[in-house]
């Protein structure tokens, strides 16, 4: 029987992927994928990866998670596809499930994991490229030197905690911001903390800047985050 491999993709540049998940996926007879379902629309920001490198003529499979914070239909789906996978293991298929970044780091796969491992399945893990270590090579900035400590920190809308993560750490790296941009906009407003902001990471509509006001008049996507910097823009 083979292993089930998970298989991160990193941020959505095709070329960022390891040259070891790049054999797995070429190897593979089934490639589950993820993507969203938003008002009857599906869409997944991984096809376009698995496109680029020719792997269409496999089997793909996508599982879609409908954009809400509620977590009963994203189990069903994870439960469902952990059913598929299982089948096709069984069938002495060799089976990959892709993830968008790390599969380590946010990532939906960890939840199809779980559940693998409690069915006794043989799983091997794949890891890539986070989102945050392109928008750093992006901005051309280290995320962190010597001794100084980075946090990573998701949604977080609290002004107050926000301004006492630097009590502990040099760098904030702030992930899925969309939801608290208006706390974190104003905040930057406010504190001129040195900054890197990212949007669609390696694909073909990425967008970085440093400019507050420029990035004020833009729609915040989902795939966005936000790099901030102790040390004050005029240090």
């Amino acid at each position: 029987m083979y292993t089930v491999y998970g298989v991160a993709l990193g941020p959505g540049d095709p070329e960022l992927l390891t040259l070891k998940a790049l054999r797995i996926l070429k190897e593979a007879d089934i490639i589950f994928y993820p993507g969203s379902s938003y008002k009857g629309k599906l869409k997944s920001f991984v096809y376009p990866i698995l496109e680029y490198h020719g792997l269409t003529d496999k089997k793909l499979e996508g599982f879609f998670l409908q954009m809400s914070l509620n977590r009963i239909s994203a189990e069903e789906v994870y439960d469902q596809t952990v059913i598929n996978i299982e089948k096709a293991y069984l069938q002495h298929k060799k089976v990959a499930i892709v993830c968008e970044g790390d599969l380590s780091l946010y990532a939906s796969f960890s939840y199809i994991l779980n559940r693998l491992k409690n069915k006794k399945l043989p799983v091997g893990l794949i890891p890539g490229i986070n989102a945050f270590s392109l928008g750093a090579a992006r901005h051309q900035v280290p995320l962190c030197l010597l001794n100084e400590k980075v946090a990573i920190v998701p949604r977080e809308k609290d002004v107050k905690q926000l301004e006492s993560y630097f009590q502990n750490f040099e760098a904030l790296v702030l992930m899925k911001i969309r939801s608290s941009w208006g706390v974190i906009q104003e905040l930057l407003f406010q504190k001129k903390w040195r900054f890197y902001y990212c949007e669609r990471l390696g694909t073909e509509e990425e967008f970085i800047s440093t400019d507050l006001n420029e990035i004020s008049k833009r729609e915040i996507p989902y795939f966005s985050l936000l790099i901030i910097k102790k040390y004050h823009t005029n240090d």
